[in-house]
């Protein structure tokens, strides 16, 4: 066994013979390279073990199973010059951080009939497999701007200590997108997953499919942001941005930028797409689109009005979910499958009126579902609101947006009628108490019509009064 495979045996055992931490330095001049162990580094450097694991990364460390040795080449190269103990390492009496990132100063050399300075250097790379080292090339200057080889030189060390020498990440938003997905998906829900890859699919991938992760930037989202708002509506756009945010929020959380471009990024002002126009319905058009449509679709608006759940928790109950004129809310069906609700806060238990409860009970028991087809199985709620609720409330003269207009309807009655907001959140199964106001609750000229008269009789009384006495 010649000399250099014994080292590299004793290297990955960790039993390196003593004399190594004395003749490190000569070992490598004279062209020996050894991997070293933790408290070997730490003799060397003449820091702590646990300064050398905190600095772990800054490090040319190797993971050799449990085991962490340093390859002692890069060590002496990146750390010539007098060391002191402490945090921090000196070199000519000036303090510097650890940035092993650069593992020789780089070569000069020019180009071109115009003589162009360039410089070459090799960089870390992080990628998904692991760290990499690449060769890299930038432009230093013409030679009118740098005259001579000494100042390219002193150019591509200045180039070097900027943030363009940091460790990069050689990762396409695609690969990420799809690494997120893999990771994280798990821990959403499903329909919530699905929404999120159809606004990564339909909208971001086009634009940053192909986009290194680390060259994508605030600007860049809130210009692509503004281009999609000519097109797209409110909504749409809050969607982009909420799954932009968690990708790039990820790959932060990772390690693989240095922050997250999305954070605080604020949407358009005005987008061009549809708005969907909801409908706080009066008694008198609940009623009468109630006697315009047949069962079961009749109830079902009626249950609807009368408890604010979401469509897709309506065609969800089951005859079990019935007990002593209350409904208990526990699932949901959504794109034809049964799903939890969408939060804990969305289970609850909602008092029925008995003779909704009546009616209900008239439909006939005997079913898996409450409300159901002619086969048996659930309603469709697509098909339910485009062939019967629409064009009955179309033929009676006013329009459904959809079936949230029931849901808000019902939150503006509440409130009209002064119900406490926490209860009518509970109601709505709403995680945040002040989501019922903000996005359900909606105003007309009958709510701002009461307080400005209170306040104009106040002042035209007063005016009188004073016209009086004069």
């Amino acid at each position: 066994m010649d000399k250099n495979t014994a080292e590299d045996l004793w290297a990955l055992s960790g039993t390196s013979p003593p004399e190594i931490i004395e003749n490190i330095q000569g070992q490598v001049e004279t062209g020996h390279q050894i991997l070293i162990s933790v408290h070997e580094a730490a003799k060397f450097l003449n820091v702590s073990e646990s300064w050398i694991r905190r600095h772990i990364s800054e490090l040319p460390a190797i993971r050799i199973g449990h085991h962490i040795r340093f390859d002692s080449s890069l060590l002496v190269r990146n750390f010539r010059g007098k060391y002191s103990p402490g945090n921090r390492l000196k070199t000519g009496g000036e303090q510097m951080s650890l940035q092993l990132r650069r593992y020789q100063r780089g070569s000069v050399f020019t180009r071109g009939k115009s003589k162009v300075w360039y410089g070459m250097f090799r960089e870390d790379i992080r990628t998904a497999e692991g760290m990499k080292r690449r060769q890299r090339m930038v432009r230093l200057g013409a030679f009118s701007e740098v005259p001579t080889k000494s100042s390219a030189r002193n150019r591509l060390a200045e180039f070097l200590s900027t943030s363009h020498a940091k460790e990069s990440v050689e990762m396409e938003f695609i690969e990420l997108a799809n690494r997120w997905k893999k990771a994280e998906g798990p821990a959403l829900k499903r329909t919530t997953l699905g929404h999120y890859s159809n606004a990564l699919r339909a909208y971001v991938l086009p634009e940053f499919g192909k986009r290194k992760i680390a060259s994508i930037t605030r600007e860049d989202i809130q210009i692509f942001l503004a281009d999609k708002a000519r097109t797209y509506s409110t909504s749409t756009l809050r969607s982009i941005r909420a799954v932009l945010g968690l990708v790039l929020g990820w790959a932060e959380a990772c390690g693989w930028i240095a922050k997250n471009p999305c954070t605080k990024v604020k949407l358009p002002r005005h987008a061009g797409g549809r708005r969907i126009a909801r409908t706080v319905l009066a008694a008198g058009q609940l009623r009468s689109l109630v006697e315009k449509l047949e069962e079961p679709y009749a109830t079902l608006v009626l249950f609807l009005a009368a408890t604010g759940v979401r469509i897709g928790e309506a065609i969800a109950v089951k005859w079990l979910d019935f007990s002593d004129n209350a409904v208990r809310v526990s699932r949901r069906i959504y794109d034809g499958e049964v799903d939890s609700v969408k939060s804990l806060k969305s289970v609850r238990t909602l008092p029925l009126d008995p003779q909704l409860v009546c009616r209900i009970e008239k439909s006939g028991a005997g079913h898996e579902w409450v409300f159901r087809s002619r086969t048996g199985t659930s309603l469709n709620p697509g098909n339910v609101l485009k062939r019967h609720v629409r064009p009955a409330a179309d033929s009676l003269g006013f329009t459904i947006g959809g079936w949230h207009d029931f849901r808000h309807t019902l939150s503006t009655e509440l409130r009209r009628t002064g119900v406490h907001p926490k209860v009518v959140s509970d109601i709505l199964g709403h995680s945040r108490v002040a989501l019922a106001m903000d996005v359900y609750d909606r105003t007309d000229l009958s709510d701002l019509q009461p307080p400005l008269m209170a306040v104009s009789k106040q002042l035209l009384s007063s005016v009188i009064k004073s016209g009086l006495a004069a």
